[in-house]
């Protein structure tokens, strides 16, 4: 789509400016860097201990541990290689999202059948995502969860990127929708009883978990507000979002700014985006939809609920 398409402006309920969501979201957003998002590679790295840490700890005992079973031992066959390759693999974790991907790809291509594979595709879900390579973040997102279905961290990924990333063109719109609703709803529905990892403190354990959750709430609220229309429900889940966040996406302004205007929300509106409008790649939007709502106001052409 042309940056002069992305420009669009058609006259509604907001008065003079309205930008198309659909154009707004499945490319703009689309193709923004992992700048973009305030959940990058760093948070999502801590929060990465929720599941991979956590598949880590059970995977990785000493290679060659002994099981007491009948009075019997039974050692571990141990492949030094493979053991190798894996302490790469998490060498590298927390750190450069592009260097983790040749080395989390090679492990896997190396040893496919690893007790390990499901954590790095996880690993590697997190890193696509952070490089931008939508296809791959997805490819390996539903790895990770065949091995593991309830890999919160994928599952909060995903529910948040999917809404983010699809177009309503693309002939599996409707399909990817509905998995990225129930990613949200099963990662929110799990998350309280999720075990925390030992190399967590209690603390990074519970912002760690808000911030997944709050992943969540923002790939419910865009689907309210951009495909089922349910403005009310996009303001609420929206507001989850942001108030879960240790760190709160300016995205999810922006998107609690318009489901307030076109929920009549008026004041919320102009307070959402006039949040959204101080830094971040939406500056420009926020304030033109900013000034858009107070004319409405003023002029009294929507009357706002609040």
């Amino acid at each position: 789509m042309q940056a002069e398409e992305g420009a669009e402006a058609t006259s509604n309920a907001l008065g003079a400016f309205q930008q198309s969501l659909r154009i707004i979201f499945a490319e703009e957003i689309r193709n923004m860097t992992a700048k973009y998002f305030k959940f990058t590679s760093a948070t999502l790295s801590l929060a990465m201990a929720l599941s991979f840490g956590a598949a880590i700890s059970r995977g990785s005992q000493p290679a060659g541990f002994a099981q007491d079973k009948d009075k019997g031992e039974k050692k571990e066959k141990v492949n030094k290689a493979e053991e190798a390759a894996y302490k790469l693999v998490l060498a590298a974790q927390g750190g450069d999202p592009a260097a983790e991907i040749p080395v989390s790809e090679d492990f896997i291509t190396k040893f496919p059948t690893s007790k390990y594979v499901g954590g790095v595709y996880g690993m590697l879900t997190t890193a696509y995502f952070s490089t931008g390579n939508t296809d791959k973040m997805f490819a390996a997102g539903a790895k990770a969860l065949e091995q593991n279905p309830d890999n919160v961290d994928v599952l909060s990924l995903l529910a948040m990127a999917i809404p983010r990333r699809m177009k309503p063109a693309q002939p599996d719109f409707a399909e990817q929708i509905k998995k990225a609703e129930i990613y949200a709803r099963h990662a929110i529905e799990i998350m309280p009883a999720l075990e925390k990892p030992a190399t967590v403190d209690d603390a990074a354990f519970e912002k760690a978990k808000n911030d997944k959750l709050s992943l969540c709430h923002s790939g419910l609220g865009l689907i309210n507000l951009n495909v089922k229309k349910n403005y009310d429900e996009a303001r609420n889940e929206l507001t989850q979002a942001i108030q879960l966040a240790s760190n709160p996406d300016m995205v999810d302004y922006y998107l609690l700014g318009t489901a307030d205007a076109q929920a009549s929300f008026m004041n919320g509106a102009i307070a959402a985006y006039d949040k959204c409008a101080q830094s971040g790649p939406l500056q420009s939007a926020c304030k033109s939809r900013e000034e858009a709502v107070k004319k409405d106001a003023a002029s009294g052409t929507k009357l706002s609920r609040d």
